[in-house]
């Protein structure tokens, strides 16, 4: 059982000390902008739609571009879409960033509720596990304990897409900041009550 949980005491621990610095570096130092300049309008108009926090505004403005484009299908209905696209570029560029943009706080809203939906059954997998543990039941505890352990790492992990590791917003980040440090204090102090167990029992033994 001791070297079992050496094991997983190294694995655990380099993982959840990588993790807390690459997030940290990510939120403080940023992801720095490439010197090639994009020469698409959209990624232009992406980029300054993103900076805008508030939701409800965006909202509001994708709106009002879907009512803009609706009037202009509706008083050209034989005009092809290409042609009305290349003469109204700028609205349709918008309008599309704003709804790339939307889109994507939605997914950001989803994946902070589902990381402490699974990081709070971690837990709670952890506690039920701790409890069979102190109670000498060890190998039923470290069944519990291990995919609690898991849970938190997987939900504090970087996220990732078919490109590698991506960059996530801020509120995001500081989210999984947070789990990860939860995560390697509570490791170690797993690590420390199942040593002071072990002392124990061995002095009753002697």
């Amino acid at each position: 059982m001791k070297a079992l949980q050496i094991t997983f005491l190294l694995i655990f621990g380099c993982l959840f000390s990588t993790q807390a610095i690459r997030h940290v570096h990510v939120y403080t130092v940023g992801i720095e902008e490439s010197i090639v300049e994009f020469g698409t309008t959209f990624y232009e108009v992406q980029e300054q739609v993103r900076t805008e926090r508030s939701t409800e505004e965006l909202l509001a403005e994708y709106e009002s571009t879907s009512a803009r484009i609706e009037e202009l299908r509706k008083s050209e209905p034989t005009k092809d879409q290409l042609s009305m696209r290349q003469e109204n570029m700028e609205l349709f560029t918008r309008h599309e960033a704003l709804a790339s943009e939307l889109m994507q706080r939605q997914k950001l809203t989803r994946e902070i509720r589902d990381l402490w939906i699974f990081s709070v059954a971690g837990l709670i997998l952890i506690g039920v596990g701790s409890f069979f543990y102190i109670r000498g039941i060890e190998w039923v505890g470290m069944s519990l304990i291990l995919p609690g352990l898991l849970e938190l790492s997987w939900w504090s992990a970087p996220s990732f897409s078919l490109g590698g590791a991506v960059r996530e917003y801020d509120i995001l980040l500081m989210n999984k900041i947070i789990l990860t440090l939860i995560s390697f204090v509570l490791l170690y102090t797993l690590w420390f009550f199942a040593q002071r167990k072990r002392r124990k029992e061995h002095g009753a033994n002697a």
